[in-house]
């Protein structure tokens, strides 16, 4: 199965870079998911005498983690910010889809945020600004200075055909 970008590329349109949300923007999401598996496996231990409510307690602590685990998982994977080289896309959604383009004519910059947090572990927040609006803050954003070389290495159609 094809990604949303890559199946509205113009023809001759090709991708300079793919960001991706860092998973520490999901960091909370995995661990109260683990601690749910892991209720799981403790409610089967501690309650081996009595079958019947161990399972039950532990079928819904592992339903109950293993939902939150996959829920990150798939808001992570099926975000999509893509710089072409002639402009930017982003793509939120599964079964409902939420999509943005700017043409890179209309770029006037792009804006990163980074806690210190951030800045160690090498993701932040990005906003596009173009002339007349800006795209939505993309928040947790893995390699967001990547993207700002990237976006900075591309030049726009006007550019070229100069």
């Amino acid at each position: 199965m094809s990604s949303y970008v890559e199946s509205v590329l113009a023809p001759g349109e090709k991708i300079v870079h793919r960001a991706a949300i860092s998973h520490w923007k999901f960091l909370l999401s995995y661990l109260v998911g683990v601690l749910f598996l892991a209720a799981s496996l403790g409610a089967l231990i501690i309650l081996r005498n009595d079958a019947g409510t161990s399972r039950i307690m532990a079928a819904v602590a592992f339903a109950i983690g293993f939902a939150v685990i996959l829920v990150a998982v798939i808001r992570r994977s099926t975000t999509e910010l893509v710089l072409t080289d002639r402009r930017i896309i982003t793509k939120r959604g599964f079964i409902s889809r939420d999509t943005v383009e700017m043409n890179l004519a209309k770029v006037e910059s792009l804006h990163v945020d980074q806690s210190l947090l951030g800045r160690i572990l090498n993701y932040g927040d990005v906003t596009v600004v173009g002339t007349g609006a800006s795209l939505e803050p993309l928040r947790g954003i893995a390699s967001p200075l990547e993207l700002r070389r990237k976006l900075g290495e591309v030049s726009t159609p006007a550019e070229r055909a100069a």
